[in-house]
C-alpha cells in the first residue's frame, strides 16, 4: 500500500513539473505575447475607428452649417436630422437637432416643424446642454407663434422648476400667458409673487404696472389705481410710472374726479413718449370740466 502511494505520489509530482515546464516553454512565452499584441492592436483598431467615426460625423455636421451659410437651408435641416438619427449615442445628436430647429424656425419660418424637432429634442435627450435652449424656443413657438398659452405653460413652468438663471424672465412670462388667457387673477397672482420673491429684478416697475391693469380688466378701479400709485412712489423715472400715472389719470377720469385727472396728465408732460396722445388727453378734460362748469 505504501509503495502504491509513493507511485501515485511522484506521478502526480512529474505531471505538475511537466505543465510547469510546458507553461514556461519559449513556445508557450511566444504565443503568449502573441495573444497580447493580439488583443491590443484589436484595441487601436477599435479606438482608431471610434475616432474615425467621430471625425466623419463632425465633418458631416460642419458640412450642414455650410450649406446654411449658403442659403440652402432646407438641404441643411435634412441632413442635419438624419445626421442626429445616425449618431443618437453621441452629444453631435442634440447639437444638431437644435441647429436644425434654429433653421426651421428663424430662417424657414416652419414653426411647427421647429417645434416639433425642438421636443424631440427634449424628450430625446432631456440632460443635454442643449435641451434647456430648446424647451425655451418651443414655449416661445407655443406662446408667439401658435397662441396655445397652455402648452407654452407647461414648458415655462419646467424651466422654473430646473432652477434656470433667468427665473424672473420665465416667471414673467408665465404670468404673461394667464394674461393671455384673459385669467387675469391668476395672472396677478403670478405678478405679485414675482414682485415678492426676486426685489432686484429690472422687470420689478412693469411687473407693477401690469399688476394695476389685472385689476382694472377685474373691474376693480380702487385696487388698480392703488398698485399704480405704488409703481410711481417706487419708480418715479421709469417709463412704466409715467404708463401708470397714464392710466390713474383714467381712472381719475371714470370716476368724475377731473381736477385729479388733469393734474396727473400735466404731470406727464415733457415726460410722456406719446405726447399728442398726451395733449388729446388733456383737452378732452378740460373740454369736460368746461361744460361741468357751465352745467353749474
Amino acid at each position: 500500500m505504501k509503495t502504491k502511494l509513493k507511485i501515485r505520489q511522484l506521478k502526480n509530482r512529474l505531471l505538475k513539473e511537466e505543465r510547469r515546464r510546458r507553461t514556461n516553454s519559449p513556445r508557450r512565452r511566444r504565443l503568449r505575447r502573441a495573444l497580447l499584441l493580439g488583443l491590443l492592436l484589436l484595441t487601436a483598431l477599435a479606438v482608431f475607428c471610434w475616432n474615425q467615426r467621430d471625425a466623419i460625423n463632425l465633418y458631416r455636421y460642419h458640412q450642414a452649417e455650410t450649406l446654411a451659410r449658403q442659403g440652402d437651408y432646407g438641404a441643411a435641416v435634412n441632413d442635419l436630422q438624419q445626421l442626429a438619427a445616425a449618431v443618437s449615442d453621441s452629444p453631435l445628436a442634440p447639437r444638431s437637432l437644435l441647429l436644425a430647429g434654429q433653421l426651421l424656425e428663424f430662417n424657414l419660418r416652419q414653426y411647427q416643424q421647429a417645434l416639433l424637432v425642438y421636443l424631440r429634442l427634449v424628450r430625446d435627450f432631456p440632460r443635454a446642454q442643449q435641451a434647456v435652449a430648446a424647451q425655451r424656443r418651443a414655449a416661445a413657438i407655443y406662446k408667439q407663434r401658435l397662441h396655445e398659452y397652455s402648452s407654452a405653460l407647461t414648458l415655462l413652468q419646467r424651466l422654473v422648476d430646473a432652477g434656470v438663471d433667468d427665473a424672473d424672465q420665465i416667471r414673467y412670462q408665465i404670468a404673461d400667458c394667464y394674461f393671455l388667457l384673459e385669467n387675469y387673477e391668476q395672472a396677478r397672482i403670478e405678478f405679485e409673487s414675482l414682485l415678492k420673491s426676486d426685489p432686484e429684478s429690472e422687470l420689478l416697475p412693469e411687473v407693477q404696472y401690469r399688476v394695476g391693469m389685472t385689476y382694472l380688466l377685474d373691474e376693480l378701479p380702487d385696487k388698480a389705481a392703488a398698485a399704480f400709485a405704488e409703481g410711481i412712489r417706487r419708480w418715479p423715472g421709469n417709463r412704466f410710472a409715467l404708463e401708470s400715472r397714464f392710466a390713474l389719470a383714467g381712472i381719475y377720469e371714470q370716476r368724475d374726479e377731473l381736477r385729479k385727472a388733469l393734474a396727473e396728465l400735466k404731470k406727464l408732460q415733457g415726460h410722456y413718449p406719446e405726447a399728442k396722445v398726451l395733449e388729446h388727453r388733456i383737452k378732452q378734460v378740460r373740454r369736460r370740466m368746461a361744460k361741468k362748469k357751465k352745467a353749474i
